[in-house]
C-alpha cells in the first residue's frame, strides 16, 4: 500500500471531519460523519483536488459517499494506494 497517499487521505479526513485514524477505513461514509454535509463535501473536494492534483466532475462528486469510493475514483485518476 502506498502509505504516503493513504496517510494524506487520512489526514484530510482528520482535519476536515475530526476523524480518528483508528476509525479511518474504506467503509467510513457520509452517514457516519455529521460534518460531511454539503459544505463538508465542498471542502473535501477542494482538499482532494489540491493534495492529489486531480479534478472531479459533478457526477464523480455526487458519488463520493465513502473512503473506499474516494480511493477508487482517485485510483482511476492515477493516484496509487497499492
Amino acid at each position: 500500500m502506498n502509505k504516503k497517499n493513504i496517510n494524506i487521505l487520512a489526514e484530510i479526513f482528520s482535519e476536515l471531519f475530526n476523524t480518528d485514524r483508528a476509525d479511518f477505513n474504506d467503509s467510513l461514509s457520509r452517514d457516519q460523519i455529521l460534518e460531511w454535509d454539503s459544505i463538508g463535501t465542498v471542502k473535501l473536494i477542494n482538499e482532494l483536488e489540491s493534495n492529489f492534483n486531480v479534478e472531479f466532475d459533478i457526477l464523480e462528486i455526487s458519488n463520493l459517499h465513502s473512503v473506499g469510493i474516494i480511493k477508487s475514483v482517485l485510483t482511476e485518476k492515477g493516484v496509487n494506494f497499492d
